[in-house]
């Protein structure tokens, strides 16, 4: 994987929010990134992710700073979606666009194809019950935030983070390390979202 593109979905998919998570989920004291434990397919394209991290890098300083513990990534996201056509003039998500866009660089014969399209329908689902929340928290920034800083919507990042962490959660078992270490990620899976990871 490219080294930008991989530190931007590491960073994408470690600010999922770790809400609803059992209490069960402590942090896992991991040696091992679980990314090495099963390589998922890249999904978006290597140039427009590359090309929105330049125009929105992830500031890792500022994200101390804020009230969150990770970095924003609405804006990079957002540039994503936008520049891969999923989000429509409007500004809506295109569904057929979305399907398309990630699983158009898959084989027809790719064991990922149904895992893929399976993690899309779970995270528009789950985006379409957030939608009120997202309006709300762009209402929001738009009050705090000075004039003339760019209001970037959260269903974004959610799309592609979630996306992409479904995907690696649910990583076909013949394609998975046994590691004893990532044994102990695919058994804290079951139970605990990915961000529960990161935490």
């Amino acid at each position: 994987m490219n080294p930008i593109v991989g530190k931007v979905f590491l960073v994408l998919c470690g600010s999922l929010l770790v809400a609803g998570a059992p209490n069960t989920c402590g942090k896992l004291n991991l040696k091992t990134d679980p990314f090495t434990c099963c390589t998922i397919p890249k999904l978006l394209d290597v140039t427009i992710v590359s090309s929105c991290f330049e125009k929105f890098p992830i500031d890792k300083d500022a994200a101390g700073k804020g009230a969150s513990s990770m970095p924003k990534t609405e804006c990079m996201s957002e540039c994503i979606l936008n520049s891969t056509g999923i989000y429509n003039r409007r500004g809506d998500v295109d569904e057929k666009k979305l399907n398309s866009v990630f699983t158009d660089s898959l084989p027809a014969n790719s064991p990922w194809l149904n895992v893929v399209r399976k993690a899309i329908k779970e995270c528009t689902a789950k985006a379409n019950k957030k939608d009120k929340e997202f309006q709300k928290d762009v209402a929001d920034q738009k009050k705090t935030t000075p004039k003339g800083t760019q209001v970037c919507n959260p269903e974004a990042s959610f799309l592609v983070d979630c996306i992409h962490t479904t995907v690696f959660s649910d990583c076909p078992t013949n394609l998975r390390s046994t590691s004893t270490e990532c044994n102990a990620i695919w058994n804290f899976l079951k139970n605990c979202p990915f961000s529960a990871l990161r935490q």
